[in-house]
């Protein structure tokens, strides 16, 4: 999960004949006709009653929870979403299929950052308070998602920020930022067992990948450290400074099917905000590559937060202050749409099985949601056109974002192509000396939504035949 650093208080178509063409359509950085719901200012306020209010526009879903929400987590085996509440010292819990608030819970005093653990059906938050009483101060409080209340306290280290669950070792692991240390807690014992030591810049985020038995934590200056479980010690430390200005780390998240760290953060150059998503070689330890979010450029906001997708090859990023979500196609480092959400997106999480990205809106108290899938082709791939009429053929896409298209090949003389917004459209008048051919188009549809392969593409061989 991530925990963004100001709160730790660092301030196409063309005419052609019978010719081979190349043609490109992208659908530009969002969806059209797509805009954020103005801000909705419903809010839970007994703790445990469910209060919910939903808005949809199109393939986006805006769902009112507490005031302040900025963090969030996703349990996939139950198809709940976890959204901590930081002003109203609660968690909300949304069902993913009611797309609604079903419960909020009291959390503790100045809740920070939520993990969840679907083998135990438990819910982990970093609390800073009740601060004036040190002995109840900086502790994670263990949620029973079935009881839906409060199971354990446990006191960690100084200023408890980000926090991950390692589901196969049964083990939740805190950053504390005060102590610049990582507590391992034991969710059977419900003790911390462990305390490393990284004695490097202040700890705000973690990440735990259970495949390879490693914990990666991220210091503010940028510094990522590599955390073996099973020798509770660091492995190897990454310096990730992708400009040449000022470097903040906001956020990590891994690939658990490739072992890839990402890393959200900005440079500051004096004339504004370089945001990053970078991702990290887990065995070069090496940073591979800086993709410049939501675009190139000077901006008015950071890269707060970050969720990564195995089985699409996707990394999402939270874009405070532009207000929207970036999606990054991790086999091509490159951003594939920039989607609009709801007013400061601090916290972003996905959910593999359903397909589904959750953003939480500081700002507005809210919560959008958006459903992805890779692209498809829904029209056949034959079509005969007849000289002497006028006649129009359209090849369609489904998923969403809506698809960048490609046409490559040969078209009847009197035909054009246009490549619109998840379509290609072929139209005219076949001439005379097209009679009795056949000719071949190759259409491509690419909306930035992968395999775990990292195939992007999908293809469709077009013959079309004149008579």
């Amino acid at each position: 999960m991530r925990v963004g650093r100001f709160r730790l208080g660092v301030v196409v178509g063309g005419l052609l004949g019978a010719t081979s063409l190349m043609m490109t359509a992208a659908p530009g950085s969002a969806a059209p006709a797509r805009q954020p719901a103005a801000p909705a200012r419903q809010h839970a306020s007994t703790a445990g009653q469910p209060a919910s209010a939903a808005r949809q526009q199109g393939v986006m879903t805006t769902i009112v929870v507490g005031r302040l929400p900025d963090s969030i987590a996703i349990d996939q085996r139950t198809g709940t979403v976890w959204v901590v509440n930081s002003f109203d010292n609660t968690v909300s819990e949304i069902s993913e299929a009611r797309l609604a608030v079903v419960a909020t819970i009291k959390a503790g005093i100045s809740p920070v950052d939520i993990a969840a653990d679907s083998r135990t059906g438990t819910i982990w938050v970093t609390c800073l308070g009740p601060f004036g009483r040190p002995a109840a101060d900086n502790t994670v409080a263990e949620i029973s998602e079935a009881s839906r209340k409060v199971e354990a306290r446990i006191r960690v280290g100084r200023v408890p920020f980000g926090i991950a669950a390692d589901s196969r070792a049964g083990t939740v692991w805190v950053a504390n930022t005060g102590s610049r240390t990582i507590s391992e807690i034991s969710e059977a014992r419900q003790a911390v067992v462990a305390t490393v030591h990284t004695g490097k810049a202040a700890l705000d985020t973690v990440a735990v990948d259970p495949g390879r038995g490693v914990v990666w934590a991220g210091g503010i200056d940028g510094t990522v450290d590599e955390i073996g479980e099973a020798t509770r010690s660091v492995i190897a430390s990454v310096e990730v400074r992708p400009g040449s200005g000022t470097n903040y780390l906001s956020a990590l998240a891994v690939d658990p099917n490739t072992g890839t760290p990402w890393v959200a953060g900005d440079s500051y150059a004096g004339t504004g905000h370089f945001s990053y998503a970078s991702r990290v070689g887990p065995a070069s330890r090496r940073v591979l590559a800086s993709v410049p979010v939501p675009k190139p450029g000077p901006l008015p906001n950071t890269a707060d937060a970050m969720a990564a997708d195995p089985a699409t090859g996707t990394v999402w990023v939270a874009e405070n202050g532009a207000n929207m979500v970036t999606l990054v196609s991790e086999g091509q480092d490159a951003v594939a749409r920039n989607l609009p959400t709801g007013e400061e997106p601090m916290a972003v999480a996905v959910d593999s099985r359903t397909g589904t990205v959750w953003v939480v809106n500081n700002f507005d108290g809210t919560v959008t949601e958006y459903s992805y899938r890779r692209p498809s082709f829904t029209t056949p791939s034959q079509v005969t056109f007849r000289t002497g009429r006028r006649q129009r053929f359209g090849v369609h896409t489904g998923g969403f974002p809506i698809a960048e298209m490609h046409a490559t090949g040969v078209l009847p003389p009197g035909l054009r192509v246009r490549l619109g917004h998840g379509e290609v459209v072929i139209s005219g008048q076949p001439a005379a000396a097209a009679r009795g051919h056949t000719f071949h188009l190759t259409i491509s549809a690419n909306n930035g939504v992968g395999t775990p392969t990292g195939q992007y593409v999908i293809t469709q061989e077009l013959v079309l035949r004149v008579k």
